[in-house]
C-alpha cells in the first residue's frame, strides 16, 4: 500500500494527433504495482482537444472539475461531479475548446502495457 500527493506523478502532454492543451498523470498504473486496472489524471485547459478516438478498452471516467463536451455518439456535456462510461471500441473525446476552467477527470482503465 502507498500514499502519495498526485502532484508526486509527472503530467505529460497528451500526444495524441489533434490534441491540444491536455495534460495527463498516471496516478495507479504497472510501475505503481497495479495488477489490474490503471488511474490516470487529464486536465484540458480552456480551449483544449481530445478529439474523436476509440480503444480496445473501456473508460470510466469521473469528471473534478469543469464542463466539456463529450463527442461520440451521442454527443452531450459533462460536468463536474458526472460520470462517463465508454464501452470498448466507442469513438469519444473532449472538447473544452469554449470552456473557461480547466476540464478534469479521473478515467480508470484496465491495466495496458503502454504504462
Amino acid at each position: 500500500m502507498y500514499i502519495v500527493n498526485f502532484k508526486e506523478r509527472d503530467a505529460t502532454d497528451v500526444d495524441l494527433a489533434g490534441s491540444k492543451n491536455v495534460a495527463m498523470r498516471w496516478l495507479i498504473g504497472k510501475r505503481t504495482g497495479a495488477l489490474t486496472y490503471a488511474m490516470r489524471l487529464f486536465e484540458i485547459a480552456p480551449g483544449g482537444l481530445i478529439p474523436l478516438h476509440n480503444h480496445e478498452e473501456e473508460h470510466q471516467i469521473f469528471v473534478l472539475n469543469g464542463m466539456a463536451k463529450v463527442l461520440g455518439n451521442p454527443e452531450g456535456h459533462a460536468k463536474k461531479d458526472d460520470i462517463v462510461f465508454i464501452p470498448p471500441n466507442e469513438p469519444h473525446g473532449y472538447d473544452n475548446t469554449e470552456g473557461t476552467e480547466i476540464f478534469s477527470f479521473i478515467c480508470v482503465i484496465p491495466l495496458l502495457d503502454k504504462e
